[in-house]
């Protein structure tokens, strides 16, 4: 063979191949904007994974069963759980691909318990109910609507299963205690302990679920610093944050579920 030939022959795989790698490249661009499921499994489950990714212990616990189950899921909160600061993207993104059944979110920044009775109108017929509310109402105490003690808090907690329960009478509560809040005074560290312990002694009483991340987020991120994880001192990142901050909840009721049986 000739050399001329040889290099058509070559030119010519180089054009198939490129035409190909062409072609692969337009179909996923078209399955990507054409299939809404394909780009919502790829921007919560591949963009944002749970940390660690989702293993065996973390998957032994209620939270994630209930994610299975088929049952519909509320989420209520304030911008970590609204997503605000990152465009969007809510603390529980990394979990949205194994929740079985249908996902409804009521929250906005800003927003304390006062604002969640409130806007009692907004909150939809659900399941299964997870509420992550307190940040602002244990920083931001002095502006209305806030709890001046953690028992008006968990006063108004209470406020809200009821008003649920008159729409969605046999509805499951998960309640998230305050998230971790980095780089405050002794006061409002003080104070979020305070309200935690508050919650916790709520949902015994009563008998809604609590799950307390703040134990596993705090080591996690006093080991690898909150560069990494989190936006501000108050907001968990769109990279990596979301996907921690997923895992504490999963982690904490895990640890929850053990504690339980024993």
């Amino acid at each position: 063979m000739s050399n001329t030939a040889s290099k058509t022959g070559s030119r010519k795989t180089t054009i198939v191949l490129s035409a190909i790698l062409v072609l692969l490249v337009l179909f996923a661009v078209i399955v990507y904007w054409a299939i809404p499921a394909y780009r919502h499994y790829y921007i919560t489950h591949i963009q944002y994974p749970v940390y660690g990714g989702l293993t065996a212990e973390l998957k032994d616990c209620e939270f994630y069963e209930d994610m299975r189950s088929g049952k519909s899921f509320c989420f209520l909160g304030d911008s970590i759980t609204a997503g605000n600061e990152i465009e969007g993207i809510t603390w529980y993104y990394p979990l949205i691909p194994y929740i079985k059944g249908d996902i409804y979110n009521v929250s906005r920044g800003g927003w304390r318990v006062g604002n969640l009775i409130l806007e009692e109108d907004k909150i939809p017929v659900c399941d299964i109910y997870v509420t992550a509310i307190g940040v602002n109402d244990i920083l931001f105490n002095y502006l209305g609507l806030s709890p001046e003690m953690p028992s008006d808090y968990t006063t108004g907690l209470d406020k809200l299963v009821n008003i649920i329960r008159s729409k969605s009478p046999n509805a499951k509560f998960y309640f998230i205690a305050p998230w971790t809040v980095h780089n405050q005074d002794d006061t409002a560290n003080s104070r979020a302990d305070e309200f935690r312990t508050a919650l916790i002694n709520l949902c015994d009483e009563k008998g809604y679920i609590c799950i307390n991340p703040d134990p596993v987020l705090s080591s996690v991120l006093k080991n690898t610093g909150i560069k990494d994880y989190m936006k501000d001192n108050f907001h968990p990142n769109a990279s990596n944050g979301v996907g921690l901050y997923s895992y504490a909840v999963l982690k904490s009721d895990h640890d929850r579920k053990a504690v339980s049986q024993k």
